[in-house]
């Protein structure tokens, strides 16, 4: 019941929803799904009793151990990533300059995606890796600004403390 209302919900907002909103009706299918999933009793909040409303991460949450099974399997996953990284540094270069990605740029974000798998990995977060969907975004509205970026950036932050 509870997936059938939240995609027809989706259908719904998609098939009436005008201009921008109608670019969210699976956000709007959601928040729908959600609410009647509260209703119907099926959301357990127990696990935000007792909890602050900002919490910061622990640093080094836990006990660093090393294990050559889990390096090999990190090596090859970081691998796969790094080539979706590429893939992503090149079409966004493609898409939203207009031109071919540079070597340094290419480098860079290899770098910058290793160096942040790394840091999250001091706050016991699983690593990171490139998001193909930005790059979509930024191929259909054409905008490529740093500022936007770190704004985006900045409230995601602040959301997830």
């Amino acid at each position: 019941v509870l997936g059938g209302v939240t995609l027809l919900a989706c259908i719904l907002f998609n098939i009436f929803a005008k201009s921008y909103f109608k670019q969210l009706s699976v956000l709007f299918g959601l928040v729908v799904g959600y609410i009647l999933a509260i209703v119907m009793g099926m959301v357990d909040f127990s696990g935000l009793k007792g909890s602050s409303i900002i919490a910061l991460p622990h640093l080094m949450p836990f006990k660093p151990e090393f294990h050559a099974g889990a390096i090999v399997s990190i090596v090859l996953i970081f691998l796969v990533s790094a080539t979706e990284t590429i893939g992503d540094t090149s079409a966004m270069a493609s898409s939203g300059l207009n031109r071919d990605v540079t070597p340094e740029e290419t480098a860079g974000s290899i770098a910058c995606d290793g160096f942040i798998s790394a840091l999250s990995a001091v706050f016991g977060c699983m690593p990171i890796t490139s998001f193909s969907q930005n790059v979509g975004l930024i191929a259909m509205t054409k905008v490529v600004n740093r500022f936007a970026i770190a704004t985006g950036a900045a409230i995601m932050i602040l959301a997830g403390i």
